[in-house]
């Protein structure tokens, strides 16, 4: 079984071993596609010579599932070795695979990137039963590997930033990798640019570039949606859109708060008690918002959370694919519609 651990995950994405092939998976979208493109990187970069990248769907193999077999037998015609990069999505219709991976080596390199997979997920067991796979599981960034994100930015673009106001910028980012990278890049280069010229990043940088927003009115938004009142969630969203918020700390704060449920849901499952639980919030939740917390544990399950997060997150990779602030924003809607009947199914 080779289930790689956390702390040896960056060396092993830096300095690849020779495994038959490669499995990244987990809630973290955004941070499943970086660690793929970083390890195929890797990769290619212990070939003599050129490599020949491809992308495969899980849709693709679903028409033609005998693709990836061929795909991996034969040799490149456009470079010294092929890496594919496979994205599975929730799980990979695959038959074949195990057997697949039986008439290693190859001629190319695997990587499979897949979503949120349990520990009985099969494709999960292929990689983690066999010792010549990897499997590489991504989490939601913690605040240790936040910092090191923006250790790693300012680092390359020469910026420095003070602890209090480190913290600041960690409490802005959320929980997909893609997106934190996306907004702290954005910071800077906001800071770097002629009209700012310094090297020293301020709350007030941060506040212009992250917190151009009502966060009232965000929470707002959230908490309707969570709590199962989809009109007043779509009214609140619509006014939000119109005063100049854009879609993107929604979804970040939306992510934030299932998150946080989804932790609080595993200890009310583990025996704790709900009111307890909500006391346990670090930082304390006060008043109207330990109320809806509480409110929110009471019919907001485990699997129903896990379920929303990777709808989440599965959304906003879409809608930052595209790049259209129009189509971002109905997509958005759309997921706060459909959660909030859902909250107002299960709480009647």
């Amino acid at each position: 079984m080779v289930a790689i651990k956390a702390a040896l995950i960056n060396r092993l994405l830096s300095h690849p071993e020779n495994y038959d092939a490669y499995l990244i998976f987990g809630q973290d979208q955004g941070l499943v596609t970086e660690r793929g493109a970083k390890l195929a990187q890797s990769l290619a970069s212990k070939t003599n010579g050129p490599t020949e990248q491809i992308k495969i769907l899980n849709d693709d193999l679903s028409t033609s599932p005998e693709r990836l077999a061929l795909d991996l037998k034969t040799i490149s015609m456009f470079g010294e070795r092929k890496i594919l990069r496979l994205s599975a999505g929730k799980d990979l219709s695959l038959p074949g695979l195990e057997s697949l991976l039986k008439e290693a080596p190859f001629e190319a390199d695997l990587i499979i990137e897949a979503g949120d997979l349990k520990k009985t997920a099969k494709l999960r067991k292929i990689f983690e039963n066999n010792k010549n796979t990897a499997s590489i599981a991504c989490y939601t960034d913690t605040t240790s590997a936040l910092n090191e994100l923006i250790s790693e930015v300012f680092k390359k673009n020469n910026l420095t930033i003070d602890r209090a106001t480190q913290n600041h910028l960690v409490s802005k980012l959320g929980a997909d990798r893609a997106l934190s990278r996306n907004e702290v890049e954005k910071l800077a280069l906001y800071v770097q640019c002629p009209q700012q010229d310094q090297q020293e990043v301020s709350i007030a940088d941060i506040d212009t570039i992250l917190g151009d927003m009502s966060q009232i009115t965000i929470e707002e938004i959230i908490s309707a949606t969570l709590l199962g009142a989809p009109q007043i969630a779509l009214n609140q969203l619509r006014r939000a859109l119109e005063t100049g918020i854009n879609s993107t700390p929604i979804f970040l704060s939306l992510m934030r708060q299932l998150h946080q449920l989804h932790k609080g849901a595993l200890s009310v499952a583990g025996g704790q008690t709900i009111h307890a639980v909500a006391q346990a919030q670090r930082p304390p939740l006060y008043f109207e918002r330990r109320d809806n917390f509480i409110k929110q544990l009471n019919f907001w399950k485990e699997d129903h959370l896990a379920k929303a997060m990777q709808k989440t997150q599965e959304t906003m990779g879409q809608a930052r694919a595209r790049g259209n602030p129009a189509l971002e924003a109905s997509q958005l809607e759309a997921l706060l519609l459909s959660l909030s009947n859902f909250a107002k199914q299960k709480r009647s």
